[in-house]
């Protein structure tokens, strides 16, 4: 009973600090379904440009040769899908990423409506092309491309 009590407190603290949190910039804001707003923020957003380096670097060390993402160039929209297979919007994207190693490599990346902390806001899923040795994200990082 106690363990649920806090669980729903922590959701409920979650969700105001979400909205009532003041924005630095309009593409840090939380994104909502509902109303005639973007459902997600652009491909190019330097939200989504720290949140792909930012799944790049939480990676394990040995799976991209501990390189991290210094900046991303060449963005480009590849789709935008809502109310497809599943109502929810992803918008997919993709780039030249600039290595910490001084190498250039493709990166392929999507970002989910609702895929955030307790569904909240939105969510990135990025593959570094050429450095996906094990297929986590399938053949040419398949999973971060439409279909």
């Amino acid at each position: 009973m106690r363990f649920a009590r806090s669980a729903r407190f922590l959701a409920a603290l979650a969700i105001s600090a979400s909205v009532t949190a003041p924005a630095l910039a309009d593409d840090f804001r939380a994104y909502w379904s509902f109303g005639g707003d973007k459902r997600l923020p652009e491909c190019a957003a330097s939200s989504v440009q720290s949140a792909v380096a930012g799944s790049v670097a939480s990676a394990r060390k040995e799976y991209y040769g501990g390189r991290t993402i210094l900046g991303i160039d060449e963005i480009s929209e590849v789709a935008y899908r809502v109310n497809g297979i599943s109502p929810l919007a992803r918008r997919y994207c993709r780039g030249k990423a600039s290595l910490s190693d001084g190498t250039y490599q493709s990166v392929h990346y999507l970002v989910e409506e609702h895929a955030g902390f307790v569904g909240i806001s939105w969510n990135v899923e990025a593959c570094l092309a050429p450095l996906d040795k094990w297929r986590v994200y399938g053949a040419y990082c398949s999973t971060t491309r439409p279909r």
